[in-house]
């Protein structure tokens, strides 16, 4: 296990690391790829340390303030600048005698006050700056090296005469520097119009690509970008969890397989001189143990998986079992690439190795007796009923707000509470791929939540994180590979902007397919395959995924309006009845009866009765479940959507 320590930087023990991070050092505030440094592995606070400022010293004795000793210490971001450059800090020097601060930069490695005349940058001096002046957002200032903009706060040199500003970093490798990885030629600034069309259009050592500047060796064609310039990587590192000799930088490009991950890398990598061991560097000082938001438990890396026919848990692809991977000690069969495991939107960051297992989840419910149980949802005890019975269609589960159909139920004796049995079930904590950290199960049935997935505004149970991860339990329970009868092949989360093959919106979280161009919303992947009662049919209703037109034309048996037979619809098999699915499900669909919205001005009500309730706004009666009660100054007002409602209240 790493060991962990506790540093007055920080607020919380800090891990040591010796992978590439790229990110803002919390001591010197710079942002830039830190290797080798100290990071914190609580969850949501991913703060970084280069590991000489983790390592500061602590107590120094300062030319600035030669009275006292100052101790480092953390401070109060919101109340706390230094005295030197007025710069907010987080971590830094405090004299416990006096009202004295200093950041790490301008306590142990302060830039020249003053660059005298230098004809390569500038004719006259320059003179250092924190640039508060700088914080007036009216103007717009950009330094004269990189153009880009300059903003309060940070630290620049500027010419008095000129009103020229630079940052410190630009004027350091401005007109041109010599780099570790490439010692025999300096390297000349560029911006990206100047370079010449030989040039390589990505950075030799990370392969980001050029944007606005670079630096170049006209000599050898090599090109480095800004932030590998300012901090080099090192030539040599060790890291003992990927492989157990010393690793040696190669910057040149070439093609090569990362041992540690089984992919191919194109640039850079760091060697073995011992036993011919390549390794991006990213690979380096992979994480040992870890949980993913793809799986229930957690991963360990291993350095060479073995025979097997391995499929990736995450992008599905092979993974070769010559080379290091992530695999499950409790499900046999499943691994994962590392660069898929490691992917900031499957891993939450936490290291794992040395921590216990998280205890068993506890059960949503206790079995009282082989019909009764005990749900944490409620207070009263459930009975279940496996015999199917035909409900009203206003019965709806108190969890997904869906009818209870023919399927297996528990229900309450005392009140109208009533679960399906797999929504009785439903675990109380679980990952998702839509979040890394795990999601909990909320029971507060009656407030209303917009689902981050589908979209729909909701009542029931739901998954969530915080106020902004919600989902509910219908898309929250879909496991991979998510089979739809619409489609021959199994589908898989995936978040890349693209348009539902059935409705033709477009949306950033579906299911899609990995061997053709077909994709759901989970809007649409999510109807339900049977509705057992509507109005226009005692009959069940099945949906249809698209079909040929055998006998003519397709029409609505609610709207009066053609059906397009190619796109999904609701028959009964019994009777041929069709209906369009938005005249089965509308915009109140998926809210309880009696749900409040909006503060108690807004109630979900049923449109169940013989005569169909009347739109206060369209004026039409409306075929759909539900409808809306608006309530303003004493007067109720029935809409059925929210278009209607919106012509009402900003008429």
């Amino acid at each position: 296990m790493a060991r962990v320590v506790e540093l007055p930087v920080h607020t919380h023990p800090l891990l040591p690391f010796t992978r590439f991070s790229f990110g803002t050092c919390r001591g010197c505030r710079s942002f830039s790829m830190i290797y080798g440094g100290y990071r914190c592995n609580e969850i949501e606070c991913d703060n970084m340390f280069h590991k000489e400022c983790a390592e500061s010293s602590p107590e120094i004795n300062h030319s600035s303030h030669p009275d006292h000793p100052l101790k480092l210490t953390f401070l109060d971001f919101q109340s706390s600048s230094c005295s030197i450059c007025q710069d907010s800090l987080e971590a830094g020097y405090s004299c416990s005698e006096c009202d004295f601060k200093l950041d790490l930069v301008c306590a142990t490695k302060p830039p020249p006050l003053v660059i005298l005349e230098k004809s390569n940058v500038h004719k006259h001096p320059l003179q250092f700056s924190h640039g508060t002046k700088l914080d007036d957002t009216s103007s717009y200032r950009e330094c004269k090296v990189c153009t880009t903009r300059v903003f309060g706060g940070q630290k620049i040199y500027e010419c008095r005469q000129c009103e020229f500003i630079y940052h410190v970093e630009c004027v350091k490798l401005f007109p041109e520097a010599y780099h570790t990885s490439h010692p025999e030629h300096p390297l000349k600034y560029l911006k990206c119009d100047e370079a010449p069309d030989y040039a390589n259009k990505g950075c030799l050592l990370c392969g980001v690509v050029f944007k606005q500047q670079l630096h170049h060796c006209e000599v050898c064609n090599v090109s480095i970008c800004y932030m590998c310039m300012i901090d080099p990587p090192p030539l040599a590192v060790v890291s003992p969890t990927t492989h157990e000799h010393q690793l040696h930088l190669i910057p040149r490009r070439m093609i090569f397989t990362c041992n540690a991950c089984g992919t191919q890398g194109d640039r850079s990598p760091y060697f073995c001189l011992e036993c011919n061991f390549m390794i991006h560097r990213d690979c380096i000082d992979l994480p040992r143990v870890i949980n993913i938001n793809r799986h229930d438990h957690r991963i360990s890396y291993t350095r060479r998986l073995g025979h097997g026919e391995w499929k990736c848990g995450v992008c599905r692809r092979k993974v070769d079992e010559f080379y290091g991977g992530y695999s499950c000690s409790k499900c046999s069969g499943y691994v994962v690439h590392s660069g898929c495991a490691t992917r900031s939107d499957v891993w939450d960051k936490i290291e794992l190795e040395g921590t216990p297992e998280e205890p068993e989840e506890i059960a949503p419910f206790v079995v009282i007796d082989d019909n009764t149980i005990k749900h944490f949802s409620h207070d009263h005890h459930l009975h279940i009923n496996k015999d199917g019975p035909s409900l009203h269609e206003n019965t709806l589960c108190k969890a997904c707000a869906f009818q209870i159909c023919s399927e297996s139920s528990y229900s309450c004796g005392q009140c109208d509470f009533i679960l399906h049995e797999k929504c009785a079930n439903l675990p109380r904590r679980k990952r998702h791929a839509c979040q890394v950290h795990p999601l909990s199960l909320k029971t507060d049935y009656e407030e209303a939540s917009t689902c981050i997935l589908c979209h729909n505004l909701f009542t029931g149970f739901r998954y969530q994180y915080d106020y902004l991860n919600i989902i509910d339990v219908r898309c929250g329970s879909v496991l991979e590979p998510f089979v739809h009868k619409s489609h021959p092949h199994p589908l898989y989360y995936a978040r890349n902007k693209s348009t539902c093959s059935e409705c033709g919106k477009e949306g950033y979280w579906n299911l899609s397919c990995d061997e053709c161009d077909f994709s759901l919303d989970f809007k649409c992947a999510l109807l339900p395959p049977t509705v057992m009662k509507h109005r226009y049919d005692d009959h069940p209703l099945f949906l249809s995924c698209g079909e040929s037109c055998v006998d003519g034309e397709y029409w609505c048996e609610a709207c009066e309006t053609k059906v397009n037979p190619k796109k999904w619809f609701y028959t009964c098999n019994d009777c041929g009845v069709i209906l369009h699915i938005a005249c089965i499900f509308g915009e109140f669909s998926y809210l309880l009866p009696g749900s409040a919205i909006s503060l108690d001005e807004q109630v979900v009500i049923p449109n169940t009765s013989i005569c169909r309730l009347l739109c206060f706004v369209c004026n039409s009666r409306c075929m759909l479940p539900s409808f809306l009660k608006y309530s303003e100054g004493g007067v109720d007002v029935q809409v059925c959507s929210y278009k209607c409602l919106d012509k009402y209240v900003f008429h």
